[in-house]
């Protein structure tokens, strides 16, 4: 059963070694060269305990140490998986005229240059994005018959589905709902790995919000007519695009699946110096990378790291890159509170040491709670009206603000 109550086992206890003090404590810079671990999640729901519990284990170090990894064996059939990104291949392909007919900058299609966004240059990409895509629209968390106005920001718009490929909605969607079980998954491996009830993140996205995005990066050449200024790793970097600032999601989680490897995707995880890695290519893997929610929610014990994407101007000239990104949303009412979690570890046998929170172990609660929906891509749209910062790119500290 999912609502299962566990108290952490003997099992788990590698994952949770204690690093200065007792209990959760962030990787030391001098303990060698921070890498993307690849977790096969094969054993997680297997009757072998054994790999079970070490599924569980390589989640909880991944995500204390970088907040990155790759999965293989992660229960997505490759069909499915082929199948999305040849749909979003092909309509990218049409002619721009065509995709305009469900251009929509929350639900739908964005051109080259269509939005500007803090995070990724409008001359750099274009992309198509849906949000959730089963939903009982008399509910009213989503017809909105409860007066709450939040309804109309997340579900006021239905999702516009292009004509071709006459496939596209049936495969994307499909991917969509693949996506959705895959992070339930993980969300039932992150409560066991933190000492909760298995069902703790799964109940808090059971009208979740998420987005599922294709993005296509044009090839640099394409680029040069169109971007007014280069975008530097540094000013001595004359060889280096960036394609994606430094940034972190606004997520939970989100899955990431490229249609040819990485391709200069690199990781920055606080505390492990100022050199960037980059993400393995590991073939039949998703990437996932934790989200700034999941980061509060762990009371920062979980990070959400900075990432961007940078690319060798020669090798990608007449190169584009395309890929898929499921930005998980827990419910938008949904509220994320380290207390209520650190109490759940308490209730269930969790040793102080390895709380969220922990004053004797000098881990008071940094954040105080927040409704997720304060916090999403849609709200962001709303503080770029009134001229307020988008909350993905960090301050000069690394510090996230609420």
């Amino acid at each position: 059963s999912h609502s299962r109550r566990l108290v952490l086992p003997p099992h788990l206890e590698l994952a949770f070694a204690s690093r200065g003090g007792g209990g959760f404590g962030f990787r030391d810079p001098m303990s060698g060269p921070v890498l993307v671990p690849t977790i096969d999640f094969g054993g997680f729901e297997g009757p072998d305990s054994v790999a079970h519990a070490r599924v569980v284990s390589q989640l909880a170090t991944a995500c204390q140490d970088v907040g990155f990894f790759l999965v293989v064996n992660h229960g997505i059939d490759e069909t499915v998986l082929s199948d999305a990104l040849s749909v979003s291949r092909c309509f990218f392909h049409l002619p721009l005229r065509q995709k305009m007919r469900v251009a929509n900058t929350k639900k739908g299609y964005i051109p080259v240059g269509g939005c500007e966004n803090a995070v990724r240059p409008s001359s750099l990409h274009e992309k198509f994005s849906c949000g959730p895509v089963d939903f009982d629209k008399t509910d009213e968390y989503y017809a909105g018959t409860d007066g709450d106005p939040r309804t109309e920001l997340f579900f006021g718009e239905p999702n516009l589905w292009p004509s071709e490929p006459t496939s596209f909605e049936r495969k994307y969607a499909k991917y969509y709902r693949e996506c959705t079980e895959f992070t339930a998954r993980l969300h039932r491996g992150f409560a066991e790995a933190l000492g909760v009830p298995t069902d703790y993140f799964e109940s808090k996205s059971t009208k979740h919000v998420s987005n599922l995005v294709a993005l296509r990066y044009p090839p640099v050449a394409d680029a040069e007519r169109t971007q007014k200024e280069k975008t530097r790793t540094s000013p001595e970097d004359t060889q280096t695009r960036l394609l994606v600032k430094p940034h972190t999601d606004p997520t939970d989680l989100t899955v990431l699946l490229f249609e040819h490897g990485p391709c200069g995707l690199q990781v920055l995880p606080d505390g492990a110096g100022e050199t960037w890695v980059d993400v393995p290519a590991v073939k039949n893997s998703l990437l996932v990378n934790l989200g700034d929610a999941t980061q509060f929610w762990t009371n920062d014990v979980w990070r959400s790291t900075r990432h961007r994407v940078a690319v060798d101007e020669e090798t990608h000239k007449n190169t584009d890159r395309m890929s898929l990104v499921f930005f998980h949303a827990p419910n938008y009412d949904t509220v994320v509170d380290a207390r209520e979690l650190s109490d759940l570890q308490t209730e269930h046998g969790c040793d102080e040491g390895k709380k969220v929170i922990s004053d004797t172990h000098g881990r008071p609660q940094k954040y105080e709670p927040f409704q997720y929906a304060n916090r999403t891509h849609f709200a962001q749209l709303g503080r770029n009206d009134l001229g307020l910062p988008d909350r993905q790119v960090l301050g000069n500290g690394n510090e996230r603000g609420l």
